[in-house]
């Protein structure tokens, strides 16, 4: 029998190194509800509720919590997402200004090109995870290359190959010390209030409707 969400929020889970506590200021200051639980050396992050608060387009939770920018602190920070039928593995390394680096995976094709994203390099996933010398390359390569299972089958077996916590957080949304961190509304407002400002300008460079308090075009 398949294993139940919790919340019925999709499939996702980032770890980060830092402990739960030192994590609670930056969750707040994100767009969507999460659960957070300790996990040994690492913290797993998923969904809590399938929508971020944030208007549409950017309420997709899975796609916020993929994208958003790890502390440095928490770096290396690895992720692995079921968005849209796929299943995505990203690593964001150490560095100052660090880019989140994607791995793209469909079902029957294995890994597919994503020319618009930073590349995953196999090199880097193994680094992060601490498995360099552990894992060897050529493994890992050989469970990305095959087709087979679904996006969630594909995560789990590749958090079990790198040795990494977290698989009822990533199946099921919950797991033993779990708890949920609220977004805070300011957080949520200021957000939508740039992408609102940001749309009005591009309207007026353009020539365009300005969008109106729905999002859509003035006449």
């Amino acid at each position: 029998m398949a294993e139940q969400l919790r919340s019925g929020a999709g499939h996702g889970l980032v770890l980060v190194r830092r402990p739960p506590g030192a994590l609670t200021r930056w969750l707040r200051r994100g767009l969507v509800p999460v659960t957070v639980a300790p996990l040994g050396t690492w913290t797993g992050i998923t969904l809590a509720e399938e929508r971020a608060r944030s208007a549409a387009p950017h309420d997709v939770g899975l796609e916020v919590l993929a994208a958003r920018p790890a502390p440095r602190r928490a770096r290396p920070a690895i992720g692995l997402f079921d968005i849209h039928g796929r299943a995505a593995l990203t690593v964001q390394p150490h560095g100052i200004r660090s880019h989140v680096h994607w791995l793209v995976w469909e079902p029957r094709r294995g890994v597919v090109p994503t020319p618009q994203l930073t590349p995953l390099r196999l090199p880097m996933l193994l680094a992060a995870a601490g498995a360099s010398g552990r894992v060897r390359e050529e493994a890992l390569a050989d469970v990305l290359r095959s087709g087979t299972g679904t996006p969630v089958d594909l995560l789990v077996t590749v958090l079990g190959l790198l040795g990494l916590p977290g698989r009822d957080l990533l199946v099921r949304g919950d797991c033993e010390g779990a708890s949920d961190v609220e977004p805070s509304t300011r957080a949520v407002v200021a957000f939508d209030r740039l992408v609102a400002e940001e749309a009005a300008h591009r309207a007026e460079t353009s020539g365009g409707p300005r969008p109106g308090p729905d999002g859509g075009g003035r006449r």
